[in-house]
């Protein structure tokens, strides 16, 4: 293959030119502050979420304490009040039997007491976790509308960007179906394994691609070469201008 012209090479530096502004912008896309200030509200929403849920199960949890408690203070009070039934209504009338109903009487209220005090605890505890359950609702809520302004800020945003990017590849195109088949794929393989920068061109004693140093006896020898090689540094290619 005949050596590329100096026309082809300025072809090949426009499009690896291109192709940076191409890579500049999509990075650019990809690292709005409204996208990253809309991943971090929607993974708070996330942790709301499952905050949320651990607190239903909690709250079934102290509810079914407190019916645990209710049914069993209904069980001990029917049993009060029919002990005190049987101490008055004179169906007992051995001492001793008295004073075991007596003694039933009173243990079953100490019962009853600590069932009602238990119920409080519960019931406090019940109104603090519908509390919370409250702000993490209020706190999902404004999340989900931040969620929903950022995203509209983001469209806003990422518009311009979207529309320089298309017209980007446009351009990218018709610069790419300029070049010979042949020289696009060397390029291309290059830009493959340079991390999308394909060529470089000499300046002073460097790569403008990888910007190492070279020894003037090495730059002597690219002068001697062709005016498309390969940068010895960084396997790029390499436009040497006379």
């Amino acid at each position: 293959m005949a050596d590329p012209s100096p026309e082809d090479l300025e072809r090949l530096l426009e499009l690896q030119a291109t192709d940076h502004r191409i890579r500049k912008v999509q990075h650019t896309l990809d690292d709005l502050p409204e996208q990253r200030q809309l991943a971090e509200a929607t993974e708070r929403l996330a942790e709301l979420g499952r905050q949320h849920e651990d607190l239903r199960v909690e709250l079934e949890r102290v509810t079914a304490e407190q019916r645990q408690l209710e049914r069993e203070t209904d069980v001990l009070i029917e049993r009060r009040d029919a002990e005190r039934v049987r101490l008055y209504d004179g169906s007992v009338t051995n001492a001793r039997e008295l004073k075991s109903v007596e003694a039933e009487v009173d243990a079953t209220v100490r019962r009853i007491e600590e069932h009602e005090e238990s119920m409080l605890e519960v019931m406090e505890r019940l109104d603090e976790l519908e509390q919370r359950s409250a702000e993490l609702l209020a706190a999902a809520d404004a999340t989900r509308q931040q969620v929903a302004e950022l995203e509209v800020a983001l469209d806003e945003s990422a518009r311009d960007w979207l529309a320089e990017l298309a017209e980007l590849r446009v351009v990218r195109d018709r610069q790419a179906g300029e070049v010979a088949p042949e020289l696009l794929q060397r390029y291309e393989q290059a830009a493959q394994r340079g991390g999308g920068t394909g060529i470089g061109k000499l300046e002073g004693n460097a790569c403008t691609a990888c910007r190492i140093e070279m020894s003037y006896a090495d730059v002597g020898e690219l002068f001697d070469g062709p005016p498309l090689t390969t940068c010895p540094q960084c396997r790029r290619l390499l436009v040497v201008s006379a």
